[in-house]
């Protein structure tokens, strides 16, 4: 049984100025992505950070509504330690509480990195090259994952 799961989203900027959730990618352990979904805004979008996020105008055709998107991860990180960076931002974003995390931002997991951007730390810590532009959240999310097998078990 599954025990982890590394979480990545990906942003975009509503008509009042606030971030939403577009993309959520989870992997397992096994590197495995078990969950990589577009999420319909639920809001009007004022800027869809493109070239960051690499969300285009047009991706909600495909984008699934928000609620079934948050079922299935709740379901999923039910019980489970969600790993990330930042994560308490991007469950925050989701609406999900969950208590079980380990957050790859917060410096006390990992004394010998300080606080980097996940970009120089996964390069560091495994000679990795990601968070080209635009980011990919599965990318993203299997690195904080071989990360956490590094430092956090």
């Amino acid at each position: 049984m599954v025990r982890f799961y590394a979480i990545d989203c990906e942003m975009i900027e509503n008509d009042l100025g606030k971030s939403m959730v577009a993309r959520v990618s989870l992997v397992d352990e096994a590197l495995e992505t078990v969950l990589d979904e577009y999420i319909k805004p639920t809001r009007n979008v004022a800027d869809y950070r493109t070239s960051i996020s690499g969300i285009k105008r047009g991706y909600e055709t495909e984008a699934k509504p928000k609620d079934g998107v948050l079922r299935r991860v709740i379901n999923m990180v039910n019980g489970q330690f969600v790993v990330g960076f930042n994560v308490k931002e991007d469950l925050e974003a989701l609406g999900i509480l969950h208590s079980k995390i380990w957050d790859m931002a917060d410096s006390k997991h990992l004394d010998c990195c300080q606080k980097y951007a996940l970009k120089i730390l996964a390069y560091k810590e495994l000679g990795l090259s990601i968070e080209d532009v635009p980011h990919d959240t599965v990318k993203d999310a299997k690195a904080v994952m071989d990360i956490y097998k590094k430092y956090g078990e």
